[in-house]
């Protein structure tokens, strides 16, 4: 007998229901986008040549790779909103990603571009402070603002259907899932990202990594995966998610950060020598001299770096404000209900038929 009958009535079917990322596959996305972020630097035009001011608006590196990278993350995430909001009209329930969360990742997207491929990354091995720059680049500004565009769920609606089983199936295997789920412990990932800003600051390593290309990338690839594991364990996937700490463990984990983070500036900037000596004779083309470089190096790192850690906190404190008022206001079971209206799910977006 046919469906749609008294017997047997016509089965409604929700599309934002169907493949729903889990856990382990948002964890295995994660990682993904952060070798993604990364693969740009690996053709990216820093030499250990020095370059003057005059010059280094010519020193632009649009190697194809690069090109790649960005357009590969870009179409993925546009692909992925684009059907979000389709399956919000068809619904709806209106937009399923705000244009907020969307203007972020690609704000984070740009940043990544800059840091790796504009002449700022060529002026890394000429003054310290340009380094420094950059290195808040990668690892307080673009990871952030690419979490905050819900990237996992959104690009896994961005890749071919035919693409997204497979990929779900690999993410739920057991040793995959044991790694990742154990990076993703909050205090596991602020131990790796502070260790790791640290450890590339010691100066023998520093000044590998500005005479080595190879170094460089492990450098840097470093900085952009821990930060994208201790971002993710503070910016909530979607506006009705909380972070894996809470506002409150959330508030202390940034201030923590952010307090390592303005050591490491102050000591740069109240050490009494110079600490990268392969910067003498280089900063000077910059009309300062490598003391006074390091110095300017460290205020960066110690106060805009900072101030970004206070603003990161002064969001969690509202989100705060915000949570407790709705629990105040709505019974236990509200939360699930704006959820299933919006689209969304602990994870960020629902994923699309």
């Amino acid at each position: 007998m046919e469906r749609g009958n008294r017997r047997y009535p016509a089965r409604k079917t929700d599309p934002l229901r169907r493949l729903r990322p889990t856990p382990r596959v948002s964890r295995a996305l994660l990682l993904a986008l952060a070798i993604s972020g990364c693969l740009p630097r690996i053709a990216s035009a820093h030499t250990s040549q020095t370059v003057a001011p005059a010059d280094l608006m010519r020193f632009w590196s649009p190697d194809p790779l690069v090109v790649v990278g960005v357009l590969i993350a870009g179409w993925l995430y546009a692909r992925g909103t684009g059907r979000l909001r389709e399956a919000g009209a068809r619904s709806g329930r209106g937009p399923i990603i705000g244009t907020g969360r969307i203007v972020a990742f690609w704000c984070g997207l740009l940043t990544l571009l800059i840091a790796l491929a504009s002449p700022l990354d060529t002026a890394t091995a000429t003054v310290f402070s340009a380094h420094m720059i950059q290195h808040v680049l990668l690892i307080a500004v673009g990871p952030p603002l690419l979490l905050l565009g819900s990237p996992l769920a959104v690009m896994m609606n961005g890749l071919p259907r035919s693409w997204r089983r497979p990929l779900a199936r690999a993410g739920a295997r057991p040793l995959p899932a044991v790694v990742l789920g154990f990076l993703t412990l909050p205090a596991v990932a602020w131990i790796l990202h502070a260790t790791t800003l640290w450890l590339w600051h010691e100066p023998t390593l520093y000044q590998a990594a500005v005479r080595h290309e190879g170094i460089h990338f492990v450098e840097h690839a470093t900085f952009v995966i821990t930060a994208l594991l201790y971002w993710w364990t503070i910016v909530p996937a979607s506006r009705t998610a909380r972070n894996s700490l809470g506002p409150g463990m959330g508030i202390l984990s940034v201030f923590a950060m952010g307090m390592q983070g303005a050591a490491l500036g102050a000591l740069l900037t109240f050490w009494g020598g110079v600490i990268y000596p392969i910067y003498i004779g280089r900063s000077e083309l910059w009309g300062f001299s490598a003391l006074s470089d390091q110095r300017l190096a460290g205020l960066i790192m110690w106060i805009p770096a900072g101030s970004i850690y206070v603003v990161a906190a002064l969001m969690l404190l509202g989100q705060w404000f915000r949570l407790d008022s709705e629990q105040s206001s709505l019974p236990p079971s509200a939360h699930q209900v704006i959820r299933a209206q919006t689209g969304e799910t602990e994870h960020g977006p629902a994923v699309v038929g």
